[in-house]
């Protein structure tokens, strides 16, 4: 528990423009790399536990790719970041210890470009190169640290519970939490600023930070989640939108299109968080009436709505429509996969899923999907040999590990199993559950000499990283 209490200082995209505090350098000393790993472990252990997580690879390696970009392109530090996206309805994104972002759903369904998008993780991203968590935990250090673990707790617990958040804000005490986050707002026009140059330098244009702002304000305010009203966010000021335009005049101007992957991760999205009983029929008024930015992207969502209902020949027959368009691009490819499959076509779907890897090597939801079938189809051997292929460039995906547990399972190889499984829980920062399944493998009567001395050794590997962890 006592990691708990450096972890979950949040710098929300909150909108506010105070001016910055003086601050010295020392909060570059305050954490180890050590301490970092801790915190970041700590974080993703509650994500990957929360029911709230939106677990699909093409939505998450497009948010990662924008990310990766302004990372590279726009930062000199070139840090590296960890994006994910929370299913929770406001216009939201946070920053936290451990290089870590997160994004709401609901921001990336309102953000109308690539560059408004962008802006906002310029933003997140200049948080964190310019260290303002570190500073947060610095100005802390005399105070108490209980109402920011219950701060944490607080906004884990809204996202399931009301009542369990209520509880929680009593314990965090807000007005000492309310001081905290008015300590990090004051950080939003420095934020605001590097983040404007990390967006020109990575190709995108600067305007987007006004758009943005543009698109919050038609909101009147943001949409209402279920998380207490002290930590939801407010109306953007005059102040902040006037001091990005006068910076905005130094920049070139960038006419930048919106790409075919923007529009069709927003369809897709809205069928993820959307609501199963109104999805169609929101795609086929706007199909309809033609109120829409692609055509192709509402075909493509309303052909995920109707695969989501089961409404199999109707998702076929609108994909036809898509495939007329001779448009060749893995998302479209990742869809004629579904809705063969939804057919029982599993052959020319495996086929397919072949020959979409030989034209978008490591595209991981061709990996999953043809893992999905070989695994189903007793093909083992061959998914296998496939998942191992593609661990190189997706090393830390634990997706892959607890596919090839599922197949080794199958295989009946006891050892082989646990040890992947193992795998999948570390990767997902659960270290306790990693020793569980690892522990299981050392008792596996089948393997080799060298299989089983290697998840002895693994084992007692992981036991003192729990141990380093949890200090």
């Amino acid at each position: 528990m006592k990691s708990l209490i450096l972890i979950f200082f949040f710098l929300s995209f909150s909108i506010f423009a105070n001016d910055l505090p003086e601050l010295g350098s020392s909060a570059d000393n305050l954490l180890s790399s050590k301490d970092e790993k801790r915190i970041k472990f700590e974080i993703l252990n509650r994500v990957n536990q929360s029911n709230q997580l939106i677990d699909d690879p093409e939505i998450n390696d497009y948010l990662n790719q924008i990310g990766k970009k302004l990372s590279i392109h726009g930062t000199k530090e070139k840090p590296d970041i960890l994006f994910f996206i929370v299913n929770d309805s406001s216009i939201n994104a946070f920053a936290m210890l451990g290089g870590i972002i997160g994004v709401h759903s609901g921001l990336m369904l309102a953000a109308n470009s690539e560059s408004e998008l962008a802006s906002v993780l310029s933003h997140e991203i200049a948080h964190i190169t310019q260290k303002h968590l570190l500073r947060l935990f610095e100005s802390q250090q005399k105070n108490s640290f209980k109402s920011y673990i219950g701060l944490a707790i607080a906004i884990l617990a809204a996202r399931s519970s009301p009542q369990l958040a209520n509880s929680a804000i009593i314990i965090s005490q807000a007005a000492g939490v309310q001081d905290a986050l008015d300590y990090t707002r004051s950080n939003e026009k420095e934020a605001d600023s590097i983040g404007l140059e990390i967006l020109n330098k990575s190709g995108y244009d600067p305007k987007g930070f006004v758009d943005f702002f543009k698109t919050l304000q038609k909101f009147n305010e943001f949409v209402s989640g279920t998380a207490p009203s002290f930590l939801r966010t407010h109306p953007i000021t005059v102040d902040r939108i006037s001091d990005i335009q006068n910076r905005i005049k130094d920049y070139s101007f960038i006419q930048r299109a919106n790409s075919l992957d923007f529009y069709l991760t927003k369809s897709k999205l809205k069928v993820v968080v959307g609501d199963i009983n109104t999805l169609s029929s929101n795609f086929e008024r706007k199909i309809a009436t033609k109120t829409y930015f692609n055509r192709i992207a509402e075909l493509y969502g309303l052909t995920y709505a109707y695969l989501s209902e089961k409404r199999n020949n109707e998702a076929l027959k609108t994909f036809q429509l898509i495939l007329k368009e001779n448009i060749n691009h893995p998302m479209l490819i990742e869809l004629e996969a579904r809705v063969l499959i939804s057919n029982n076509n599993f052959n020319e779907a495996q086929k397919l899923y072949y020959r979409g890897l030989e034209t978008f090597p490591n595209y991981r939801a061709f990996i999953y999907g043809l893992s999905n079938i070989l695994i189903y189809r007793n093909q083992t051997k061959d998914a296998i040999e496939l998942i191992k292929k593609y661990q190189s460039p997706y090393g830390e995906d634990p997706k892959l590990f607890k596919l090839l547990s599922e197949a080794y399972a199958k295989n009946g190889e006891d050892l082989l199993q646990f040890e992947s499984l193992s795998d999948f829980f570390y990767y997902r920062y659960d270290i306790q559950a990693a020793i569980t399944q690892m522990d299981m493998a050392t008792k596996a009567k089948k393997g080799t000499f060298y299989d089983k001395s290697r998840v002895e050794y693994r084992l007692q590997e992981l036991k003192r990283e729990f141990e380093l962890i949890n200090i």
